[in-house]
């Protein structure tokens, strides 16, 4: 039992006392505040002082609470003792509540002392414990079996055979069509005991007993003519335990017999269609105890169910059910054994008229002796069966809106499957300046409810995106080849080049992948260029550096929506000064056909041009590198004069005409020795964001090795500089390629390292393995995130020579160029985050080679969803499409 002691600093108060005179007495010590119905409360004052034996007294004390008759042996003291709801007259609840100013005082019949105290009386709480029931296996709460607080704990390892009837059951892969063709069958299982946690509050000093129920799923109705499934499985049935068939409470009531007797302080009481009831008892003393529920191991797949326990009433002795912190009712989980199936990819592209295959994976090797099944279904965005693709395994092709679900099959021994997603030609065709389409791909959870020898699933979805860009666009359709590309908001490209005639031209690709920028094709084809009101003669003569930035954001409202998007397209001149171009489009949704239904709406072609300056009026700039926030910030970047040199450039107004012109708010220099200039990116946390190498010390920087990384950032509004750092190896650290999403920046070079990451933002000095092409990740500090030198390409189809191109999106990075061997390929790389040598910080996820292809130009990634390439095939260009796993979506 437990006891309410003292604290050790307050047993030893007043020791040491040798004065001859003696003083007035004194009690020592603080009884507890919080008392309960039904548990021994007591408390063992201490005293000192007074010249004669104490006498002892109680003032203002409740009735249940008095001094024992007895002193305490060891010194000068009183026992306070009672036990609120039975002592002093048995008055249960009407002993709950504060009491004040209760007086304990003392004296040897001259001199008095005493001292106040107060305590409250609560309820003695019952809690039905969570926990989590697993079928197959049995299960035993976490509780200390020695203590005499618990009740015993009986054989776990007791496991009948039941024979369940179910009375809606269908097996394998058989069809339904509604309820009336679920059959019903004796099925042969095991079962195992749970225990379900039971506790009270306080040990009390007298034995208490509570009626509690074991409740699975209400009784259903018959299914009305139409229903899909059977009540058992409808709604909110689906989450439910059927009392009977997934568990029982009284196995020899339910079943006959073969069940071992209950322990002691278990007693059934009744049995019926929906649970069991009985009665617990806690012996004085006892805190706590179990119900025993047996479970069963069935053969049908389930997702989590639930089963209710409830107190429904104390029958025995003082307990709370509602107050105090009483729980007296609990839902229980019970958690399927069977291997449960989801889907390996979390989104998918596939374009119109081809497949994509899928995969779906079993959390473990199918072990069950028997082929397991499940269904897979596809939704559109009303949250309806879709019309407008098929799902294939390798002998049946269904269209979710006519034929519903495909059922896929993981055979014995197998831990995945794969099936086709084909995207149907001319289906329901979106327009050029909306969004592309969405369906999701799901299991069909309702095929597998009742089911025998069905795979369990998750409520995954895979975003499955209809790309409507089918075919490669070529050099001979642009009219120039391509050198630089870059994607816009709405999956459409911008792409720059030049020309026969040594002229840069700009132009873009709507989503359709149709470059048709005739007179025809402007309300919904963004075209730009000499057409899009700049005159041919202010585009410069070639060059070989040709840069291009995109940002769109909404800038509307939820009632009226808009997109705005900004180009920006800078390049080197032959007077070293630079020249950088802003264009500014819009796309919003109004009725402007009065039909009731919004149409997308483009800005004026002859408005979207905004200006044209060199970035600076004296000095060299060598123009470099451009990057466009979503506000229609400019920055561009540049070398010249021993420095990495950066200037931001605003949309203004002029004064005169309303027209608008570039603003230039700061230009910041960072003194360099000989720098390379990589990268420049405007960022919404670490500012504007430069990436490149320098052979020499970056002010104020210090010489790592023979060339090195920097990093230069400054606060897109002005004022000061963030950072100025210089970091790498001892080595010669050179990148050719950066890229930027967040506050995580990436640099890719052809030879370098070898790089490792230290663990606390360093390359580690003792890094083991070859140099050679290289991915790093840095944050907005300089501190090394990730790093890797990528290897071989799957099926041992060569080892990565160069990186040409760089694309990132979030955590996914994605790079191409040539194999040893000259082969071009292509690789998908993700940043695991992981610090640790045992684990790569990036690792490679995939690979492709690709056939009859040059060299890969440019690259960029639209939303983790596509990646546009850019490819040289003998003498013509091609711009290819690939999904985020290396598939073609164009050709």
């Amino acid at each position: 039992m437990k006891a309410l002691l003292l604290a050790l600093p307050l047993l030893l108060m007043g020791c040491g006392d040798t004065s001859n005179s003696p003083e007035d007495p004194r009690i020592l010590g603080f009884p507890p505040q919080v008392a309960y119905l039904g548990v021994d409360y007591n408390y063992n004052f201490g005293a000192v002082g007074g010249d004669n034996l104490l006498n002892y007294s109680l003032v203002n004390n409740p009735s249940w609470l008095a001094l024992e008759a007895t002193t305490n042996k060891a010194r000068k003291g009183i026992v306070l003792r009672g036990v609120p709801g039975i002592t002093g007259g048995r008055e249960g609840e009407d002993d709950l509540g504060q009491y004040d100013s209760i007086r304990i005082a003392t004296n040897d019949g001259n001199l008095i002392g005493d001292s106040e105290f107060s305590v409250e009386v609560r309820h003695n709480p019952l809690e039905v414990v969570s926990g989590t029931v697993t079928e197959g296996e049995p299960y035993e709460p976490d509780v200390s079996k020695d203590s005499d607080e618990v009740c015993g704990i009986p054989d776990m390892s007791v496991s009948p055979d039941v024979t369940v009837n179910h009375q809606k059951l269908v097996t394998g892969n058989e069809e339904v069509a509604g309820p009336g063709d679920y059959g019903s069958g004796s099925r042969n299982y095991q079962t195992y005991r749970s225990l379900i946690r039971v506790d009270l509050g306080q040990p009390s000093v007298e034995p208490v007993s509570v009626r509690f129920r074991i409740q699975g799923q209400e009784a259903c109705d018959s299914a009305d003519a139409g229903e899909e499934l059977p009540c058992e499985y409808e709604g909110g049935n689906q989450g439910r335990a059927l009392y009977g068939e997934d568990l029982v409470l009284d196995g020899n009531t339910r079943y006959g017999s073969g069940f071992p007797e209950p322990p002691d302080y278990i007693e059934y009481l009744n049995e019926d269609e929906t649970g069991g009831t009985g009665l617990l008892h806690f012996e004085a003393g006892q805190t706590t105890c179990f119900i025993p529920v047996w479970v069963h191991d069935d053969s049908l797949a389930e997702n989590t169910e639930f089963f209710d326990v409830e107190l429904e009433e104390v029958t025995e002795g003082i307990a709370a059910l509602d107050q105090d912190g009483a729980v007296r009712t609990r839902s229980i989980p019970v958690e399927d054994e069977t291997p449960t199936a989801d889907f390996e990819a979390e989104s998918i592209t596939v374009s119109e008229g081809r497949s994509r295959q899928v995969t779906a994976t079993l959390s473990r090797s199918n072990d069950t002796g028997a082929a397991l099944y499940a269904a897979v279904e596809v939704l559109n965005q009303e949250n309806e069966l879709a019309s407008d693709v098929e799902v294939c395994n390798s002998s049946t092709c269904v269209t979710p809106s006519e034929d519903g679900s495909l059922v896929i099959e993981f055979g014995a021994g197998d831990d995945q499957t794969t099936f086709d997603v084909i995207a149907q030609s001319g289906g329901e065709s979106g327009a050029p300046l909306q969004e592309e389409r969405m369906r999701e791909l799901q299991f069909d959870q309702s095929f597998q409810y009742g089911r025998e020898f069905a795979a369990a699933t998750t409520d995954s979805t895979v975003e499955t995106y209809i790309n409507e860009w089918t075919d490669d666009v070529t050099q001979s359709q642009l009219g120039f080849p391509v050198k630089s590309l870059v994607a816009g908001t709405l999956g459409e490209v911008y792409v720059a080049g030049v020309d026969s005639s040594n002229k840069i031209r700009l132009q873009s690709i709507n989503r359709l992948g149709s470059p048709d920028s005739g007179a025809d094709a402007q309300n919904d084809v963004v075209a730009l260029g000499q057409d899009s009101g700049v005159d041919s003669g202010d585009w410069p003569q070639t060059s070989d550096s040709i840069q291009l930035a995109f940002a769109g954001e909404n800038t509307g409202t939820t009632g009226s929506p808009q997109v705005t998007r900004y180009l920006g397209l800078a390049y080197p001149t032959a007077s070293d000064e630079g020249m950088v171009k802003l264009f500014r489009s819009t796309i919003s949704q109004e009725d402007t056909d009065n039909d009731g239904t919004n149409e997308a709406v483009r800005s004026e072609k002859s408005e979207e041009f905004l200006w044209q300056r060199a970035p600076v009026a004296d000095g060299t700039w060598n123009q470099q590198a451009l990057s466009v926030n979503q506000d229609g910030n400019l920055y561009a970047g540049a070398l010249g004069d021993d420095s990495v040199r950066v200037t931001r450039i605003d949309t203004g107004e002029d004064s005169d005409t309303g027209e608008p012109v570039a603003d230039q708010p700061w230009t910041e220099p960072l003194k360099a020795t000989a720098p390379s200039l990589n990268g420049l990116f405007a960022t919404g946390t670490a500012g504007i964001v430069a990436l490149g190498s320098d052979g020499g010390a970056v002010d104020p920087g210090t010489i790592i090795g023979g060339e090195d990384f920097y990093l230069f950032s400054r606060n897109a509004d002005g004022g000061a500089v963030n950072e100025r750092v210089q970091f790498g190896t001892e080595g010669d650290d050179n990148a050719r390629l950066s890229e930027a999403d967040g506050s995580r920046f990436w640099l890719a070079g052809d030879e370098g390292g070898p790089y490792e990451v230290d663990g606390s933002g360093g390359f580690e000095e003792d890094a083991e393995g070859d140099s050679g092409p290289f991915l790093i990740a840095v944050n907005s500090n300089g501190d090394l995130q990730g790093a890797i030198h990528p290897g071989s390409l799957e099926d041992q189809k060569g080892q990565v020579g160069n990186i040409r191109a760089l694309a990132v999106s979030g955590d996914n990075a994605f790079i191409a160029g040539q194999t040893e061997d000259e082969r071009v390929y292509l690789m998908g790389l993700r940043y695991t985050g992981s610090q640790s040598g045992d684990e790569p910080s990036i690792e490679q996820r995939w690979s492709a080679t690709i056939d009859d292809v040059d060299a890969i130009v440019d690259m960029d990634s639209y939303r983790d969803r596509k990646l546009y390439l850019v490819m040289d095939v003998g003498n013509e260009q091609r711009i290819r499409l690939y999904d985020q796993v290396g598939n073609p979506l164009t050709q």
